[in-house]
Protein backbone atom coordinates (compact mmCIF):
# COMPACT_ATOMS: atom_id res chain seq x y z
CA UNK A 1 0.00 0.00 0.00
CA UNK A 2 2.75 2.36 0.65
CA UNK A 3 4.64 1.66 -2.54
CA UNK A 4 1.26 2.92 -4.24
CA UNK A 5 0.49 5.42 -2.57
CA UNK A 6 4.20 6.65 -3.91
CA UNK A 7 3.42 6.34 -7.24
CA UNK A 8 0.28 8.21 -6.91
CA UNK A 9 2.16 11.02 -5.51
CA UNK A 10 4.74 11.41 -8.88
CA UNK A 11 1.18 11.29 -10.75
CA UNK A 12 0.12 13.90 -8.98
CA UNK A 13 3.22 15.95 -9.02
CA UNK A 14 3.16 15.05 -13.01
CA UNK A 15 -0.02 16.43 -12.77
CA UNK A 16 0.62 19.75 -11.28
CA UNK A 17 3.82 20.73 -13.48
CA UNK A 18 3.14 20.03 -16.65
CA UNK A 19 6.71 21.66 -17.56
CA UNK A 20 8.40 18.29 -16.21
CA UNK A 21 5.69 16.21 -17.45
CA UNK A 22 5.93 17.42 -21.13
CA UNK A 23 9.91 17.00 -20.59
CA UNK A 24 9.11 13.33 -19.91
CA UNK A 25 6.72 12.96 -22.94
CA UNK A 26 9.40 14.40 -25.30
CA UNK A 27 12.13 12.28 -24.09
CA UNK A 28 10.07 9.33 -24.02
CA UNK A 29 8.95 10.78 -28.08
CA UNK A 30 12.69 10.81 -28.86
CA UNK A 31 13.33 7.46 -27.86
CA UNK A 32 10.13 5.69 -29.64
CA UNK A 33 11.46 8.16 -33.21
CA UNK A 34 14.62 6.96 -32.94
CA UNK A 35 13.83 3.25 -32.48
CA UNK A 36 11.32 3.63 -35.07
CA UNK A 37 13.44 5.08 -37.16
CA UNK A 38 16.34 2.40 -37.31
CA UNK A 39 14.32 -0.65 -37.26
CA UNK A 40 13.50 -2.55 -40.50
CA UNK A 41 9.92 -3.57 -41.81
CA UNK A 42 7.83 -5.04 -43.97
CA UNK A 43 7.88 -3.35 -47.73
CA UNK A 44 4.21 -2.95 -47.77
CA UNK A 45 4.01 -0.26 -45.07
CA UNK A 46 5.51 1.97 -47.06
CA UNK A 47 3.04 1.56 -49.76
CA UNK A 48 -0.19 3.10 -47.88
CA UNK A 49 -1.50 6.21 -49.36
CA UNK A 50 -3.77 8.93 -47.71
CA UNK A 51 -4.65 11.42 -49.76
CA UNK A 52 -2.43 10.79 -52.56
CA UNK A 53 0.29 11.70 -49.65
CA UNK A 54 2.12 8.84 -48.30
CA UNK A 55 0.70 8.12 -44.75
CA UNK A 56 4.43 7.82 -43.09
CA UNK A 57 4.68 12.17 -44.24
CA UNK A 58 1.35 12.99 -42.32
CA UNK A 59 2.93 10.60 -39.41
CA UNK A 60 6.30 13.04 -39.58
CA UNK A 61 3.88 15.97 -39.77
CA UNK A 62 2.44 15.30 -36.64
CA UNK A 63 5.05 13.38 -34.91
CA UNK A 64 7.37 16.54 -35.12
CA UNK A 65 4.66 18.84 -34.51
CA UNK A 66 3.85 17.37 -31.17
CA UNK A 67 7.68 17.21 -30.33
CA UNK A 68 8.46 20.58 -30.92
CA UNK A 69 5.37 21.32 -29.23
CA UNK A 70 6.26 19.33 -26.03
CA UNK A 71 9.92 20.97 -26.65
CA UNK A 72 7.85 24.72 -25.76
CA UNK A 73 6.46 22.90 -22.82
CA UNK A 74 9.29 22.03 -21.43
CA UNK A 75 10.58 25.36 -21.92
CA UNK A 76 8.03 27.27 -20.06
CA UNK A 77 9.85 29.40 -18.44
CA UNK A 78 12.59 29.63 -19.85
CA UNK A 79 14.32 32.66 -22.12
CA UNK A 80 13.15 32.22 -25.74
CA UNK A 81 16.26 31.28 -26.79
CA UNK A 82 16.34 28.90 -24.94
CA UNK A 83 13.14 27.76 -26.27
CA UNK A 84 14.59 28.51 -29.41
CA UNK A 85 17.11 25.91 -28.64
CA UNK A 86 14.92 23.15 -27.64
CA UNK A 87 13.04 23.53 -30.99
CA UNK A 88 15.88 23.55 -32.97
CA UNK A 89 16.80 20.25 -31.54
CA UNK A 90 13.51 18.87 -32.51
CA UNK A 91 14.64 20.19 -35.88
CA UNK A 92 18.19 18.95 -36.06
CA UNK A 93 16.95 15.37 -34.68
CA UNK A 94 14.27 14.93 -37.62
CA UNK A 95 17.40 15.80 -40.18
CA UNK A 96 19.79 13.49 -38.35
CA UNK A 97 17.35 10.33 -38.48
CA UNK A 98 16.87 10.87 -42.10
CA UNK A 99 20.55 10.89 -42.62
CA UNK A 100 21.19 8.03 -40.48
CA UNK A 101 18.53 5.67 -42.83
CA UNK A 102 20.73 6.73 -45.45
CA UNK A 103 23.63 3.98 -44.44
CA UNK A 104 21.13 1.75 -43.00
CA UNK A 105 20.66 -0.94 -46.37
CA UNK A 106 17.06 -1.95 -45.39
CA UNK A 107 15.60 1.79 -44.38
CA UNK A 108 15.44 4.55 -47.23
CA UNK A 109 16.97 8.01 -46.99
CA UNK A 110 13.71 10.89 -48.08
CA UNK A 111 14.72 14.35 -47.98
CA UNK A 112 10.59 14.82 -47.99
CA UNK A 113 10.41 13.21 -44.65
CA UNK A 114 12.69 16.15 -43.27
CA UNK A 115 10.20 18.33 -45.04
CA UNK A 116 7.46 16.57 -42.97
CA UNK A 117 9.84 16.99 -40.12
CA UNK A 118 10.19 20.83 -40.68
CA UNK A 119 6.71 21.76 -41.20
CA UNK A 120 5.35 19.68 -38.54
CA UNK A 121 7.53 21.54 -35.99
CA UNK A 122 6.45 24.82 -37.81
CA UNK A 123 3.13 23.84 -36.96
CA UNK A 124 3.69 22.58 -33.66
CA UNK A 125 5.09 26.04 -33.09
CA UNK A 126 2.34 27.95 -34.59
CA UNK A 127 0.26 25.67 -32.52
CA UNK A 128 2.00 26.77 -29.32
CA UNK A 129 1.82 30.64 -29.57
CA UNK A 130 -2.19 30.29 -30.27
CA UNK A 131 -2.51 28.15 -26.96
CA UNK A 132 -0.37 30.75 -25.07
CA UNK A 133 -2.00 33.61 -26.51
CA UNK A 134 -5.17 32.44 -25.36
CA UNK A 135 -6.33 32.84 -21.68
CA UNK A 136 -7.94 29.41 -20.75
CA UNK A 137 -10.08 29.82 -17.59
CA UNK A 138 -10.98 26.82 -15.68
CA UNK A 139 -15.32 26.58 -15.38
CA UNK A 140 -16.08 24.91 -12.81
CA UNK A 141 -18.57 22.22 -13.18
CA UNK A 142 -22.31 23.77 -13.06
CA UNK A 143 -25.13 21.39 -11.58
Amino acid sequence: MIIFSKNLGVLASLRENPKLWCGWVLVVSYVFIAVAAVIPYGSKAQTVVVASMGLDKILHFVGFGCMAFLALGAGRGLKFWKRAALVLLVVLFGVLIEFIQYYLPYRTFNPIDIFANVCGVVFGVLVWYIFARCKWEYVGRVE
